[in-house]
């Protein structure tokens, strides 16, 4: 939607729209993906309800952008070709350096979390709100005079 870009410049969606991409991918055998339940929107949308979240999200898709510069691949990340894309991403989900993966686990998180709170991708998987049931219905309450019973 054209409100829902305000706040990042074209080339910050793009970043955002290659990153969602890569971790969820659309029109594989996982469907719907990230275009499917517009992702990148969604991820504006609760940055907008977070103070600063739209320049803390700014930062972080700067950060992501720029990164390939500092690894020798002289392109911007949105400047990658889409499988170079992944190929970094890998590099950083296999990296032997812990604040590497921890990176890129966050990434995932950004991503993910939203994607799967979609109600079609929910559907989809299976997922019904009926499953979440209050501890009493499960567990029976106890107390410390039903032992000797």
């Amino acid at each position: 939607m054209p409100g829902e870009q305000r706040g990042l410049s074209p080339r910050l969606r793009k970043v955002l729209e290659d990153l969602a991409e890569r971790m969820v991918p659309s029109g594989g055998p996982d469907y719907p993906g990230s275009r499917d339940v517009n992702l990148p929107d969604r991820i504006i949308g609760i940055a907008r309800g977070i103070p600063r979240g739209v320049t803390g999200l700014k930062a972080l898709l700067w950060i992501w952008e720029l990164m390939p510069l500092f690894f020798f691949k002289f392109r911007t990340f949105s400047r990658l070709s889409p499988e170079a894309q992944i190929n970094f991403l890998e590099q950083w989900e296999k990296s032997r350096i812990f604040v590497r993966r921890a990176a890129l686990t966050a990434l995932k998180a950004l991503f993910t979390a939203p994607f799967y709170s979609d109600p079609h991708v929910q559907k989809k998987i299976g997922y019904a709100e009926d499953c979440l049931q209050p501890l009493e219905r499960v567990v029976p309450a106890w107390s410390p005079e039903d032992e000797g019973r």
